[in-house]
């Protein structure tokens, strides 16, 4: 059971989380300062830089508490469907859909200081990446067993990069770039216990390379 001190600690973090949300989705990253989240939030500016090392920090902390909840969505989505195609269909379309309406992703991307916000799903996203790679890849052995370890990982990477691609650079509707990369990778999705990842030959492995990258220019739409 937690400590009254871990519980104190926790709602000053998620406190320090929402007033720093609240001063991006406002003015962007340019809006976001030290001493306005401290001020809001009622605690020294040594408070907030103790908690989260520099302004880098924050955004990354948002980012990382955003993805979680995001990820309850898109889990959920998964979970909706028995079929790992029409999950991942499912999934894709969701997570495209709610980055679309997402304020903290139209500040990043849109608002003064985009230029360095954006780079938390870019350049440097390998936080937003691995937690949710991490988390998907765990929903997707847990569900579909069938699906061969190496290929669900695989399609989880694939698929998350996709997404991110046309959250940053948007494409052709949530409901088409879908259906396009559950095409692309239903071939993998459909491997069973009679054929594990490694075991089919060179010749037989479905080629991913030209169609993930039609799928990464978002301008283009799959053919």
């Amino acid at each position: 059971m937690d400590s009254f001190a871990d519980r104190t600690k926790r709602r000053l973090r998620d406190e320090l989380l929402d007033a720093a949300q609240d001063a991006i989705e406002t003015g962007g990253y340019d809006g976001l300062r030290m001493a306005g989240v401290a001020r809001r939030t009622g605690v020294s500016r040594q408070t907030v830089y103790n908690e989260f090392g520099d302004k880098w920090g924050v955004l990354e902390a948002v980012a990382a508490r955003e993805t979680e909840r995001f990820l309850l969505e898109v889990n959920a989505a998964l979970a909706e469907q028995s079929d790992p195609i029409d999950g991942l269909r499912a999934a894709v379309e969701r997570a495209l859909t709610l980055a679309g309406d997402n304020p903290l992703v139209k500040a990043a991307l849109s608002q003064p200081g985009s230029d360095q916000a954006s780079q938390v799903l870019t350049t440097r996203g390998q936080q937003v990446l691995e937690l949710a790679h991490l988390r998907l890849d765990a929903h997707v052995r847990e569900h579909w067993p069938d699906v061969p370890a190496e290929d669900a990982t695989s399609c989880v990477d694939i698929a998350l990069r996709v997404v991110l691609s046309h959250i940053v650079t948007p494409g052709p509707p949530p409901a088409t770039v879908a259906a396009q990369l559950a095409r692309v990778l239903s071939p993998f999705l459909m491997a069973g216990p009679s054929a594990p990842a490694g075991s089919r030959s060179p010749d037989s492995q479905p080629s991913l390379v030209a169609p993930v990258a039609s799928l990464l220019s978002p301008g283009r739409e799959a053919r």
